[in-house]
């Protein structure tokens, strides 16, 4: 009878070990994302808080009345995949719509929206999010912004850094993305240069095909292979550590730290792509008056595949 006993407490505490370490992976999967069955959701924040849509730039994934909100309409849940592009209205509206396609979510930080990291009070605050898009912000980031985004990273989260030519102030107020970025990057409370890499202030048009031959998740990515990018007035990077890593170079310069046109990187826990023009994400459609042109669709281009491999692995799904 004895022996019966222990045989039985010993079961007990090995089937409550068991559930223990369930509980545990449970949570930690519950902490990075939302299972949907074998889907995993993640979230992605698209940026609007600085000047986005200043001048001739749309860059938003939707926009009503010249409103872009935190949820685009129509709603989400009810894309399918044949799905238009059409069906949401921003210069992003492709990007956002594949996103949803494969499966995760998207938001808007609005224009009046704050942009923050462990504040409990804002419900759009940094950490309820897997990545954050920012395309072209006009408009410096202040100090506690800096540190907000770069603890975000830090602590595991992934950022989508586009910036666009020299002296493409768009809203006139002395600062343009490139020079908005490297102020992040080096004038901030954290560490300089967090990320390897600065925003070098050039203006460069070309279709590039010097294209990295290392292996990487973004250009042989699940969403297709990358052979070339279609600049249109943009920037180049300059790579400072070797933590960053080169995806394209200008036509005719060797593959090392200068003239890249676009790269990805590491930081703590966390993952970046920077891309020197914002017109590959483009996809030609927004508000009226704006003169945009449709790079993510473009013929003989990668641009959609680059943006997605870019996306799902700054996610952490590939």
């Amino acid at each position: 009878m004895k022996r019966l006993q222990v045989l039985f407490f010993v079961f007990i505490f090995f089937v409550s070990c068991g559930n223990d370490e369930n509980n545990t992976a449970q949570k930690s999967l519950a902490d990075e994302s939302v299972s949907n069955n074998k889907t995993i959701v993640k979230k992605f924040l698209f940026d609007n808080t600085k000047a986005e849509t200043a001048g001739n730039a749309d860059w938003v994934i939707d926009e009503d009345n010249n409103l872009a909100k935190r949820l685009p309409t129509p709603v989400q849940e009810n894309i399918n995949a044949s799905t238009p592009e059409t069906y949401w209205m921003g210069a992003l509206s492709s990007w956002g719509i594949a996103l949803v396609k494969q499966k995760q979510t998207v938001e808007t930080l609005q224009e009046n929206g704050h942009i923050t990291y462990g504040d409990s009070k804002n419900i759009q605050d940094l950490s309820h999010y897997n990545v954050f898009i920012v395309d072209e912000p006009n408009i410096r980031f202040s100090n506690d912004e800096k540190s907000a985004i770069i603890n975000f990273v830090k602590n595991g989260g992934g950022l989508f850094m586009i910036t666009d030519h020299d002296h493409s102030d768009r809203n006139n107020d002395g600062w343009d993305s490139p020079a908005i970025w490297n102020d992040l990057m080096n004038n901030n409370t954290l560490q300089k240069d967090p990320f390897g890499f600065s925003i070098y202030k050039t203006n460069i048009s070309q279709r590039s095909s010097n294209i990295t031959t290392l292996e990487n998740p973004i250009t042989q990515g699940r969403r297709g292979e990358v052979t070339s990018l279609q600049f249109n007035n943009g920037a180049t990077i300059t790579l400072t550590s070797p933590t960053a890593k080169g995806l394209c170079w200008m036509n005719n310069y060797p593959q090392n730290n200068i003239r890249v046109m676009a790269a990805y990187s590491t930081y703590g826990k966390g993952r970046i792509v920077v891309i020197g023009d914002s017109s590959p994400a483009d996809d030609g459609t927004g508000a009226k008056g704006n003169k945009l042109h449709d790079g993510w669709n473009a013929v003989g281009e990668n641009h959609s595949s680059f943006f997605m491999n870019a996306s799902l692995w700054l996610a952490k799904l590939q």
